[in-house]
């Protein structure tokens, strides 16, 4: 065990000890007076690390969380980065974390009363300058406007100010480009990319209007709310399984386009559905279903779709006979058998609410890759979903992963009632704040902050 923890030492310092080179040989090509200003940090850094790996500790592995805390210099060098968990960010997928403070809470509301006196205090001295959306910079790229760019991020704590070579972009812009982009929900890939640039150039009376509206909107979701309970927040397209002001669960989620809404609801959970049929509405039979027929003669067949009569679902009509030119359609009901390319995916989750919207699975998992996740008609898709059966299950007839993938694996149509109902809100919050100060922000989906355009 000491030889393998050594060589992993040995190895992440050779690793840091190159990085930590190539900086002080670009700064020594680039400014050699700034350079000397950065080698005592650099050098400290490196001799603290040595010193460690001089007296190795057999029992564990080198902690460099640890050993960067010691002193603030040090945390600064990778501000809001940890070194040792390259998951931290994925190139490909939107970043969602389980959040310190629940988003529908009283600490949440105090958090959100002193994000807008850090954001008054920004812009009392001035606000923030605009980036030119045009502009296309990548590491190790050398030009005037990057100097801009740090400055804007160092406005709102995203990056340290001063930290690198101003009109450089280095990897501490990489990194200040990261801890942005995980504030306002975009793709977290440390790249300057025109999303990225266009919230940043939303200017700080947005920003103040926006947290204003959210303070009011976070405040009246806390009244009547449960110890257990289910927040689905639109804007982050993100749900949340809160139990004893602890956030257990922090999922992805897919909600309605902006033509087909997901509506504000509080509601109480009661039923689940394994592979469930599927009727459906005649909204999406309208809008889908005779486009899709129209495209592809073979649509219904393809995807298990059946017509029939009424609602007692006996008398099957032959689609060939149906004029898809017409709504003629819409008079028939639809129903979608149960398997693996069930539109509900293998469970669907129901409370009452007057718009027929429920949570359910879905077989189209790539959309979760999103960071703008508005793909619905208006229900709620959950990535990871079997994880929320089990936190509301859990409690009930010692419901495991074991006994759901029992009920997955045989495919059979299954109905299972709560015991205790669970409660559920869908809010609409797109601004928030957490008690370590981290300020977040999310796209108005549905214009439903309405900030005038002079507040631009």
């Amino acid at each position: 065990m000491f030889i393998n923890n050594s060589k992993k030492k040995i190895n992440i310092l050779s690793i840091l000890l190159a990085f930590c080179s190539m900086y002080l040989l670009l700064n020594s090509f680039v400014n050699p007076s700034l350079a000397l200003e950065k080698e005592g940090l650099i050098t400290g850094f490196i001799n603290s690390i040595t010193s460690q790996n001089d007296n190795p500790n057999p029992n564990s592995d080198l902690d460099f969380n640890s050993l960067l805390s010691q002193d603030l210099v040090y945390s600064n060098f990778i501000y809001n980065y940890d070194i040792s968990e390259e998951g931290g960010y994925d190139s490909g997928n939107s970043f969602s974390s389980n959040y310190f403070t629940p988003l529908v809470s009283y600490d949440n509301y105090l958090s959100v009363v002193e994000a807008i006196k850090k954001y008054q205090s920004i812009k009392n001295n001035g606000g923030w300058s605009r980036i030119d959306p045009k502009l296309t910079f990548e590491i190790g790229d050398n030009n005037k406007n990057i100097a801009d760019i740090k400055k804007r991020l160092a406005i709102t704590g995203d990056m340290v100010q001063g930290i690198g070579l101003d009109s450089i972009f280095d990897v501490f812009l990489k990194y200040g480009l990261i801890n942005f982009q995980k504030r306002h929900g975009l793709i977290v890939n440390g790249e300057l990319n025109k999303e990225t640039i266009n919230e940043m150039n939303v200017s700080v009376n947005k920003r103040l209007s926006q947290l204003g509206r959210n303070k009011v909107r976070i405040l009246n979701a806390t009244s009547g709310l449960k110890d257990k309970h289910v927040i689905v927040n639109i804007p982050s397209a993100e749900l949340f399984a809160i139990k004893n002001g602890n956030v257990d669960l922090s999922l992805k989620v897919i909600v309605g386009k902006i033509d087909r809404q997901t509506p504000l609801i509080n509601s109480d959970i009661y039923e689940f559905n394994f592979y469930p049929y599927w009727h459906v509405p005649k909204s999406i039979v309208k809008k889908d279903i005779i486009k899709a027929v129209l495209a592809d003669s073979n649509y219904l067949q393809n995807n298990n779709i059946h017509i029939f009569q009424d609602y007692t679902y006996q008398k099957e009509v032959n689609p060939r006979y149906l004029d898809w030119k017409s709504e003629e359609a819409t008079a028939y009901k639809f129903r979608q058998d149960p398997g693996i390319n069930n539109s509900m995916g293998f469970v669907k989750i129901n409370f009452k609410n007057k718009h027929s919207v429920y949570l359910h699975d879905t077989p189209k998992k790539s959309l979760f890759n999103n960071d703008l996740r508005a793909n619905s008609s208006g229900c709620v898709r959950i990535q990871n979903i079997d994880d929320l059966i089990i936190w509301i299950l859990g409690e009930q007839d010692n419901w495991d992963m074991q006994k759901l993938d029992s009920i997955i694996q045989k495919q059979n149509t299954i109905n299972v009632n709560l015991q205790e109902k669970i409660q559920i809100r869908i809010t609409y919050i797109t601004a928030w704040a957490e008690r370590d100060g981290l300020v977040h922000f999310r796209r108005d989906v549905y214009k439903k902050d309405a900030i005038s355009s002079d507040a631009s």
